[in-house]
């Protein structure tokens, strides 16, 4: 009796360590595309449900009042931006299918070699990435001095500058009388 549970200890523990058979659902980086894909989807929904409103706008629109320019206006914006998160989701769902063959692969030499998986390195790396690919990408000055902790005085210069403008146009002035 004592060797049939010996070996049936045995077996279960190795039984036990058998790779997952889908290791993408582990992997945060996965998972985080597929939440931006099912985002981008909701948003090319709401996007078509107002395009729809837009063209019935555009059909009650009265000729010669110019409406129809604003109109018309809508509706093009409304079907680019359409576009646009149609490329987006073609984009994820191609990008999703790519880093699943990458996670398969990955976690299989992981777990040839008895490794942690998946690799928090890359994970932080990924969303460094995603952060600066959603930093804004406009340089404003006046932005960049409020975040240093400059105050700005009424002619929207840093205090303390500006002292003395005054002189130089008086002096403007006297030459032209």
């Amino acid at each position: 009796m004592r060797i049939i549970t010996a070996i049936l200890i045995l077996f279960t523990l190795v039984a036990c360590n058998k790779p997952d058979p889908n290791p993408e659902l582990k992997d945060p980086i996965y998972s985080d595309l597929q939440t931006q894909l099912g985002a981008t989807t909701a948003a090319v929904e709401a996007e078509k449900k107002k395009l729809e409103g837009f063209e019935n706008d555009l059909k009650g629109t009265i000729p010669q009042t110019g409406q129809i320019k604003f109109a018309q206006k809508r509706v093009f914006e409304s079907q680019a931006l359409i576009n646009k998160l149609e490329q987006e989701k073609n984009y994820l769902t191609l990008k999703i299918e790519q880093r699943r063959k990458a996670a398969v692969i990955s976690y299989r030499k992981a777990f040839d070699k008895k490794e942690e998986w998946p690799d928090p390195k890359e994970f932080a790396s990924y969303q460094a990435e995603q952060k600066l690919r959603k930093a804004k990408r406009s340089w404003d000055v006046k932005d960049r001095m409020k975040e240093a902790g400059i105050s700005f005085g009424e002619s929207g210069k840093p205090a303390g500058e500006g002292h003395g403008e005054g002189k130089g146009e008086e002096k403007a002035e006297k030459a032209e009388h």
